[in-house]
């Protein structure tokens, strides 16, 4: 059985993950015990159609129901060999955020206090994080965009992610960008009218711009780069890499590069992203 255990801290979209595994075709238990979950499995094998896939969140509420939930997922592990363990998490800021605005207590917290909870639940998830195969960082994610993350995953063997991001510049540079590459040397299809009140995910304006030769060039040119440079990215451990394409405004010529970009990278052996900055002002 191919098994993925979804695992870290409240707030961080463990749910949202197990949502987008089932919307995958994979069976989802939420807060089950390691040691139900390795019997489970046991029994699956013995039915005329056992289940093939499947996706269990296993958290600090789980700690309850396990004296040993360590050991447990240890055994599980061992016991199931194409299983993979994936921690989510994000800022303590975001987590908190969020917690306000659902008006809930921390479980953990004293008195439901957020900050002493979730410093309470790092602790105790700290053995899980260490052992775990994958760690997904949703600080700058909406939901849609994790879902993205987990579904384009599959059975991709490198955990890193690209992050390809579009941007105007007239709104500002993110010091969240690792890598940042001006598109204005692309002639700006906000002259030609007819492609004026478009954006770079329109045919009609991609078919105008395909037509420059600089552009191929340039394309081929970031893509060496970056396969150059992600191996090296991984060995200092930093599995999360933002590419970002800024134009004047963030509609035409970083869109339209951005889409190029994820086309040429898609089926390469790591978990790709995209998202248009400024789609909202379009």
């Amino acid at each position: 059985m191919k098994l993925k255990i979804i695992t870290g801290l409240s707030g961080s979209g463990k749910t949202t993950a197990l949502r987008a595994y089932e919307d995958l075709g994979y069976y989802a238990m939420d807060n089950a015990p390691a040691y139900l979950v390795e019997k489970f499995i046991e029994l699956n094998k013995y039915q005329e159609k056992p289940i093939e896939k499947m996706a269990v969140v296993i958290d600090f509420r789980s700690f309850s129901l396990d004296n040993d939930i360590f050991k447990s997922i240890k055994s599980l592990k061992e016991a199931n060999k194409d299983t993979e363990i994936i921690f989510i998490y994000c800022n303590d800021e975001i987590i908190q955020k969020r917690y306000n605005e659902l008006r809930r207590p921390h479980p953990l917290g004293e008195y439901g206090n957020v900050s002493d909870g979730l410093e309470k639940e790092k602790n105790l998830l700290k053995p899980l994080r260490d052992i775990s195969d994958k760690l997904i960082d949703t600080t700058n994610y909406k939901i849609a965009e994790l879902r993205q993350v987990i579904e384009s995953s599959g059975d991709k063997k490198n955990n890193i992610i690209i992050n390809l991001i579009s941007f105007g510049y007239k709104y500002g540079v993110s010091a969240d960008f690792d890598f940042v590459f001006d598109v204005r040397f692309i002639p700006n299809p906000f002259y030609v009218e007819e492609l004026k009140k478009l954006n770079g995910t329109n045919k009609k304006l991609a078919n105008y711009l395909d037509q420059f030769d600089i552009i191929k060039d340039f394309e081929d040119r970031v893509y060496g780069l970056i396969n150059s440079l992600l191996p090296s990215y991984e060995k200092e451990g930093k599995n999360i890499i933002t590419i970002a394409f800024g134009c004047t405004g963030g509609q035409h010529r970083s869109v339209y590069m951005v889409e190029k970009m994820y086309e040429k990278m898609k089926d390469d052996d790591y978990i790709l992203i995209k998202r248009h900055r400024e789609k909202d002002k379009w």
